[in-house]
């Protein structure tokens, strides 16, 4: 199930929230990137098995491969300022590039050109842009914003009122109908009234002389 691909994502994502707290340089440098580094790395390869068990190798690297581009990012912003701190990105291990900035908006277009992409995979393109990945737009958010707004379309979601409404619905009319022992023991008790009433008759009628 998505959902459980999803706790998965956010997973990956929730690693990177010591680092997004951190407010001071001190801070950030008193985190263990290689203990980070490692988790986010199993994290990740647990992730692909799961999308793989349900879905292609490609739907697997297009969901992979934001995701990892967007960690990569947000831990090169954090460690900018410090020259004692390194981290080697996830994406060269993974996948061997170094431009995974250029290459995140690539690989977007060509899934929004393809109208069997993976409803997963845009969502968790979705998912990075509004986290705050810009890549080769990080002085144009425009672009961005640009991007989010093409990626809504093919991404439905059932409002939460609806859902409510026509489950209320469902109760409301589940209050008139009569449950199926009630009917067959109505008809029964029936049945055997009348047939007492009918034995009844028999025994006290007498015919006219």
């Amino acid at each position: 199930m998505n959902q459980d691909l999803w706790e998965m994502i956010v997973t990956v994502n929730n690693f990177l929230s010591p680092l997004r707290t951190a407010d001071t340089q001190p801070t950030v440098t008193m985190i263990d990137l290689v203990e980070l580094r490692s988790k986010m790395r199993m994290q990740l390869d647990d992730l692909r098995a799961a999308i793989t068990e349900q879905y292609s190798e490609r739907d697997a690297y297009y969901v992979l491969f934001p995701l990892t581009a967007h960690c990569d990012e947000v831990v090169k912003k954090m460690i900018l300022e410090s020259n004692q701190l390194e981290w080697p990105p996830l994406q060269q291990e993974f996948y061997q590039v170094a431009d995974a900035g250029d290459l995140f908006y690539e690989l977007l277009d060509n899934a929004l050109s393809k109208p069997e992409t993976l409803a997963l995979v845009y969502e968790v393109y979705y998912f990075c842009l509004n986290d705050g990945f810009c890549g080769r737009y990080s002085v144009n958010p425009d672009m961005v914003a640009n991007y989010l707004e093409k990626l809504r379309k093919p991404i439905v979601l059932q409002p939460i009122a609806t859902v409510a409404s026509a489950a209320s619905s469902a109760r409301k009319h589940s209050y008139f109908r009569i449950p199926n022992y009630v009917y067959y023991a109505g008809v029964g008790v029936l049945f055997i009234m009348n047939y007492w009433f009918l034995t009844f008759l028999a025994s006290t009628w007498h015919p006219i002389k």
